[in-house]
């Protein structure tokens, strides 16, 4: 029982809203709450209805960007298989108690409230991220209210940041875990603290369970925190490998049990269809041509069946907006080494992700007309991207230059400490993070066609390398740091705001 009102001790100290954040919290708070509604509003009258098709439902019915709405579905009628149970193990399993909810609701209502409640998920998700974001830059890297304030409010500006927390797709999830992680990874070095075996199960599987790759930044953060104690056999094997091999057992469990029997059935569904087909054909050409025999109608059937084939095949293989991947295969299947890096990262990595573009606003790359590639209509666009790559690269140098001065006895003794050497570790820990998506993103080129969708993992690194720009400046340079960072804050408010408004609206 102590234990137990420990637990919720702590969880309660960890979710209280402090005095000093209550002013740019609940302003956030409200920005949330305003774009769930949006977007409860808009899709109000086609997603609340009752259906024998769910999947079919929301995929037709629900229209942002590359988004999922697969959320709705699970919630709506549960299965564990509309995630992709490889990369999602145990998302499905987590929607479980909002889909007993949603039948509770369903059968007092006489609605489905799918929308509803991945709202309120979302919306405590977003406020949560935000805070953790917030004491991040405040209390692990100590910069002041208002420089915390301005990165905060930065972060929240981005494009696909305002976006994630309203769609229901788990972006929104990962982001307020890992962000969650973080908080934790540099309050504990702060206080000299090692993650332990049950802690790092804890976090590994609330991580990775949403989103399999996040899970390996939970080790990052251990071998970070833990250092020389991370390779020790004992953590290793129960902290690592058991819970590795764990998670990966379930999902291959998940799928023997649920996806299995729907592939078979996929199968069986399709030989069927591909008869009807070869039936047709053959009847067809049997009237067409009378005076052939079975063999020679046989052989035109089979040669119609391919040529249908090899067309199939082309479509799904040489569409422009999809890079051809490595090889294929359930996970190497999203790579991607045709597309043009330079582009993608001007346009949809630092660009997408953080402005919008006018044209084909929020269009979805697979499903819509939205090519690879988009250009910003005004010069406006690159001179606020170029000044927050700058802002970037230099938060980097300051970065590096931290955690040098910290791990070089030679350097720490030519220069004065600007802060404690856990915000050096820190920065390593957020660039190890941010090199580790890159090479998936960039390198693989897994989801280059469309990385802006998933900024929920990686996109927080900016502001926070900016941060470490803000710790190394005083005097003027700061004063003027502050308020180019505010006015590139401001528009991009003015500017994402506009135009997500006037899409749902």
């Amino acid at each position: 029982m102590n234990q137990l009102k420990n637990f919720c001790f702590k969880a309660f100290h960890f979710l209280a809203i402090k005095k000093e954040e209550r002013v740019v919290a609940y302003t956030i708070l409200l920005l949330i709450l305003f774009l769930n509604g949006l977007l409860v509003w808009h899709y109000h009258d086609t997603l609340t209805l009752f259906s024998d098709d769910y999947h079919k439902m929301f995929r037709n019915g629900f229209n942002v960007s590359g988004f999922d709405a697969w959320t709705y579905t699970v919630i709506s009628k549960w299965s564990a298989t509309q995630y992709n149970i490889f990369r999602h193990p145990l998302l499905a399993v987590y929607m479980y108690i909002p889909y007993l909810i949603n039948q509770l609701l369903m059968q007092w209502t006489g609605v489905n409230c799918a929308i509803y409640i991945v709202a309120c998920m979302q919306v405590f998700f977003g406020f949560y991220s935000f805070v953790f974001f917030y004491r991040i830059v405040r209390e692990g890297l100590g910069l002041s209210r208002a420089d915390s304030s301005i990165l905060s409010l930065l972060f929240f500006s981005f494009a696909y940041i305002l976006l994630t927390v309203m769609v229901p797709d788990h972006f929104n999830c990962s982001m307020f875990i890992l962000l969650f992680v973080l908080y934790v990874a540099i309050v504990r070095e702060k206080k000299r603290r090692q993650m332990g075996i049950l802690q790092t199960w804890f976090f590994f599987f609330i991580t990775a369970g949403v989103s399999l790759n996040n899970g390996l930044k939970v080790f990052m953060s251990a071998l970070f925190a833990n250092g020389k104690k991370f390779f020790q056999p004992k953590y290793f094997l129960l902290g690592i490998i058991l819970p590795s091999a764990m998670i990966w057992g379930i999902a291959r469990l998940e799928h023997n049990i649920f996806a299995v029997p729907e592939i078979e059935e996929s199968q069986r569904q399709a030989k069927i269809r591909d008869k009807q087909i070869r039936d047709s054909l053959f009847h067809a050409y049997a009237m067409q041509n009378p005076q052939k025999d079975t063999i020679e109608i046989k052989r035109l059937v089979r040669k119609k069946v391919n040529e249908l084939a090899y067309a199939k095949y082309m479509r799904d293989h040489h569409d422009k907006r999809r890079g051809q991947p490595i090889a294929k295969g359930e996970f190497i299947g999203w790579t991607d080494i045709t597309t043009d890096r330079e582009a993608s990262i001007q346009e949809n990595l630092f660009g997408e992700s953080i402005q919008l573009h006018t044209d084909h606003l929020l269009d979805d790359i697979l499903e819509g007309n939205r090519p690879m590639i988009v250009r910003y209509q005004y010069t406006y666009n690159y001179i606020v991207e170029g000044i927050i790559v700058v802002l970037f690269l230099l938060g980097f140098l300051c970065g590096l230059y931290i955690f040098l001065i910290h791990h070089l006895s030679s350097l720490s003794r030519r220069f004065p400490l600007v802060s404690s050497s856990a915000i050096g570790q820190f920065f390593l820990l957020m660039m190890t993070w941010f090199a580790m998506d890159m090479f998936i993103h960039v390198i693989l080129g897994f989801g280059l066609n469309e990385v802006y969708i998933m900024s929920g993992h990686w996109l927080f690194i900016i502001p926070l390398t900016i941060a470490y720009l803000f710790l190394c400046t005083k005097g003027w340079t700061k004063h003027v740091l502050q308020i180019l960072t505010g006015a590139v804050t401001i528009f991009l408010y003015i500017y994402n705001l506009s135009l997500i408004i006037g899409y749902f609206s």
